[in-house]
C-alpha cells in the first residue's frame, strides 16, 4: 500500500487532483489509516487508469523551453511577507520589500524549483521607491 503523498510524487502529479478524483469517486481502492489516506494495489491501478485516460483526452505539445531572461513586472501588491511582493497573480521572491511601493518596476525570472514564485532580478532599493 502507498501512501496518497508517496504515489503523487511518483506519478508526477498534484497530491490536490488525486484527491479530488478520490472525492469525486473515480477511486476506490483506498483507505483511510489515522491521518493518512492508503491506496491498495486495486486503487493504484485505476488511478493510473484514470491518468491515462486524462492524458489521452488532452492534446500533449512540447514543453516550452524555460526562460532565463528576466521580464519587467509591475508591482500590484505588497504583502505582509517581508521576502516577497506580488506582481498581478506573480509571486516575487525579493530580499527586502520594506522600500518597494506599488507600481514600481520589478525584473524577474521564473525560480527553478518552484513556477508559482519567480525570483527577483538585480539589487533592491536603497531608499523608498527609488533604487
Amino acid at each position: 500500500m502507498k501512501t496518497e503523498k508517496e504515489l503523487a510524487s511518483e506519478l508526477g502529479i498534484d497530491r490536490k487532483m488525486l484527491a479530488g478524483w478520490r472525492k469525486e469517486g473515480f477511486i476506490a481502492g483506498w483507505e483511510k489509516d489515522g491521518n493518512t489516506i492508503a491506496y491498495h494495489p486495486e486503487g493504484e491501478h485505476e488511478i493510473r487508469n484514470h491518468l491515462q485516460k486524462e492524458l489521452c483526452a488532452k492534446e500533449i505539445s512540447a514543453p516550452l523551453p524555460p526562460s532565463d531572461e528576466p521580464t519587467e513586472l509591475t508591482i500590484t501588491k505588497i504583502p505582509l511577507n517581508p521576502k516577497l511582493v506580488i506582481c498581478d497573480e506573480i509571486r516575487v521572491r525579493v530580499r527586502e520589500n520594506k522600500n518597494f511601493l506599488l507600481g514600481m518596476k520589478v525584473m524577474a525570472r521564473p525560480s527553478r524549483d518552484n513556477e508559482t514564485i519567480w525570483a527577483m532580478v538585480g539589487r533592491c532599493p536603497r531608499w523608498r521607491g527609488r533604487y
